[in-house]
C-alpha cells in the first residue's frame, strides 16, 4: 500500500486516495480522502479539492473530507495521485494549522 494510491473500496465501490504515509508498521486504519467525479462535485475549494485523473475520468480528491478507514476496506488500486503529493501534504497542513 503506498501513499497517494487511489483505491476502489471493496464493498461499496467508491474511490479513496490514501493520504497516510508508509509508517513502517501495519496500522488497522488508514487515513484517506474521498475521490469523486469532477462532474458530481460543485465549486472547488482552492488547496483542499485537488483535481486528478483516474483512467479517462476527471476526478477530485476531497482533502476537506479526510477519513480513517479500516485497512480491510481498501480494494484494488485503480490509479494514483503521486503527482499531487505536495499539494496533499499542504492541504493537511492547512486543515491542521489554518495556513
Amino acid at each position: 500500500m503506498s501513499q497517494c494510491a487511489i483505491y476502489r473500496l471493496r464493498e461499496v465501490g467508491d474511490l479513496v486516495c490514501r493520504v497516510q504515509a508508509d509508517l513502517g508498521v501495519e496500522t488497522p486504519y488508514i487515513l484517506c480522502a474521498p475521490v469523486v467525479l469532477r462532474s458530481d462535485w460543485g465549486a472547488l475549494v482552492p488547496k483542499l479539492h485537488l483535481e486528478v485523473a483516474v483512467g479517462d475520468a476527471a476526478c477530485v480528491v476531497l482533502m476537506s473530507q479526510l477519513v480513517a478507514l479500516p485497512r480491510t476496506e481498501l480494494g484494488t488500486v485503480v490509479g494514483d495521485a503521486l503527482h499531487r503529493r505536495d499539494d496533499m501534504v499542504a492541504a493537511v497542513d492547512l486543515i491542521v494549522s489554518g495556513f
